[in-house]
């Protein structure tokens, strides 16, 4: 039970501390925006793999060595019911595992359901208003609208989209930019990555760790694909770039709703944006960043260290004691 109690430790640390812990690495040392969703996506998928598997451990620990499967533990968990009430804990925990996965799948499916419709719906609104074009040597969606904007929508069917409004405020070098960010996005598969902290902060809206994800990934996205758009065509074309679509007051396709499932090149904070392409941090402070970065992705696995150490020492621990 020791390495169970540890591992329950870790998890409610790292749910509660977990985003100060993040957000100081970032903001202290500076790591590439690509690193820190490597260590967001990392401390979510592991909080929720060591508290599936904590449950688990924690079950078969209580119920002993003597399970023998499923229908087993049923049985177990009805006697002990019956008998001193002593399987309430159990109990509690089993219909805490199956709440909580039952409440992410209708979630998920929820959220799956409302993003292939309004995509269908987008793409409808493509063909009628727009038309694919080639736009230095790559095929856009060229949205007839004096509105300047660009985003992309993931999908066979999605794709970079500008408007037209958008080729008249930029420059050729600034148009290229403005594509390569969002090339960017659709390589990176960032919707992926924003939709899965949106999903768990939906589901989950009580943990900490998840609302500060949701909040931090979309700009951390936005960062990555702007390094990526530098690194295509150069600093400045962006950052004028930038700029331009702030001074017309760019929002995201169709309101509130579609830029929640697009990715829109004012995602973020256009300020912030183009301070951190201007202040590029130094040699020192990059090997810095990396030590930090690797130190709080221990930190923040640190959980499912613990939940495997517990399940290792649940199986091993009789055995050897059977042995001797």
């Amino acid at each position: 039970m020791t390495w169970s109690f540890a591992a329950l430790c870790a998890v409610a640390a790292v749910g509660v501390r977990g985003p100060a812990v993040l957000r100081r690495t970032a903001r202290d040392c500076g790591p590439g925006p690509r690193a820190m969703l490597a260590l967001w996506t990392a401390a979510t998928a592991a909080w929720v793999l060591s508290c599936a598997a904590l449950l688990g451990v924690l079950a078969a620990e209580l119920l002993g060595p003597a399970v023998k499967g499923v229908i087993a533990a049923c049985v177990s968990v009805l006697q002990a019911l019956e008998r001193n009430h002593a399987g309430w804990g159990i109990g509690a925990g089993a219909v805490l595992v199956l709440a909580a996965l039952a409440r992410l799948l209708w979630t998920a499916a929820r959220q799956g359901r409302a993003g292939l419709s309004w995509r269908r719906a987008h793409h409808r609104d493509l063909l009628a208003a727009a038309r694919r074009r080639r736009l230095y040597g790559h095929p856009v969606w060229l949205l007839d609208a004096a509105e300047p904007g660009a985003y992309c929508v993931p999908g066979t069917r999605g794709g970079v989209v500008i408007t037209s409004g958008a080729l008249e405020v930029l420059t050729a070098a600034q148009a290229r930019a403005v594509l390569a960010h969002e090339r960017a996005h659709l390589r990176g598969r960032h919707h992926l990555l924003v939709g899965w902290v949106r999903l768990l902060d939906r589901a989950f809206p009580g943990v900490p760790l998840f609302r500060a994800a949701a909040r931090d990934v979309p700009e951390l996205v936005e960062w990555a694909a702007d390094d990526r758009a530098v690194r295509t065509v150069g600093m400045r074309p962006l950052v004028h770039a930038l700029g331009s679509l702030a001074r017309t007051g760019q929002a995201g396709p169709g309101g509130p709703t579609g830029a929640a499932r697009t990715l829109s090149i004012a995602g973020a904070c256009p300020v912030e944006r183009v301070r951190r392409q201007v202040q590029r941090p130094t040699g020192c402070r990059i090997w810095r960043g990396r030590l930090r970065a690797g130190a709080a992705a221990v930190l923040v696995t640190l959980p499912l260290v613990f939940t495997v150490a517990s399940a290792l020492a649940a199986v091993l621990i009789p055995h050897c004691r059977c042995a001797g």
